[in-house]
């Protein structure tokens, strides 16, 4: 997966714009081998229009765990780091 995932939220006039990193585009770019791949880059921001904030509100609950998941390499260090500091006590 990619290193920078993201949810950005703006505003043109009466509605809302929300791009969203997809972690599935993500994982086929990095599938393809070289530069020479067959298969080509997709961009993996990929925007939403809603009319209103509660509409706006009602994606992000659902799709925040899926477009910001949890970097399962800084979890385990967090963790490592959290039983380290328990045995110094």
């Amino acid at each position: 997966m990619g290193s920078y995932n993201s949810i950005r939220i703006s505003r043109e006039r009466s509605t809302f714009c929300v791009t969203v990193t997809d972690p599935e585009i993500e994982k086929k770019n990095s599938a393809r081998s070289g530069c020479d791949s067959l298969t080509p880059w997709i961009d993996p921001n990929v925007e939403y229009d809603f009319a209103d904030k509660a509409s706006v509100l009602k994606f992000l609950d659902k799709a925040m765990d899926i477009a910001l998941p949890e970097d399962t390499y800084t979890s385990t260090f967090d963790k490592l780091a959290k039983e380290a500091g328990a045995s110094d006590e």
